[in-house]
């Protein structure tokens, strides 16, 4: 709980407890704790004096905002209409029986999460896949599932 505190510190102090950057803030605390805590909530308010129902209007307003724990690697897979029609949809279905995740859900170990977007801009790469924003084009269930066993290793190697 202390460390807790002198992280919040640290992110207030460097944007000068100034409420007008609240949303930078959420930003800090997203990044390091993967979500808003409602812990963390309720010190921005009393620290910033901002009503507790606008970090949380923020909070939930925003995509790139989480109130609940978010895995420490995001799957986007891209069911927009070329990647749909090259099979996209069928991707996003075996990565959910690989992970044992829902869309838009993380996994119980808070490895992954799992999101499906309507476009990443890629379409001649169709069909398309990130994964913390590295893009990966031409994607097949096989080659996913190696990506997901490469960052699985890489996990275990730290």
């Amino acid at each position: 709980m202390e460390a807790q505190t002198t992280e919040i510190d640290t992110i207030l102090t460097h944007w000068k407890h100034d409420k007008s950057n609240l949303i930078e803030i959420l930003q800090d605390i997203q990044e390091r704790y993967r979500h808003i805590p409602l812990q963390i909530a309720n010190t921005l308010a009393e620290e910033l004096d901002v009503p507790l129902k606008r970090i949380f209007h923020i909070a939930t307003f925003y995509k790139g905002f989480s109130l609940k724990p978010r895995g420490k690697h995001t799957i986007c897979v891209c069911t927009g209409t070329a990647c749909h029609v090259k099979g996209g949809t069928r991707i996003l279905e075996n990565i959910k029986r690989e992970l044992s995740v829902e869309e838009g859900g993380t996994t119980d170990d808070l490895l992954f999460s799992l999101e499906s977007v309507r476009c990443v801009g890629c379409c001649g790469l169709a069909p398309v896949v990130t994964v913390d924003g590295e893009v990966y084009g031409g994607t097949s269930s096989v080659k996913i599932k190696r990506i997901l066993d490469e960052q699985r290793k890489n996990e275990q190697a730290r």
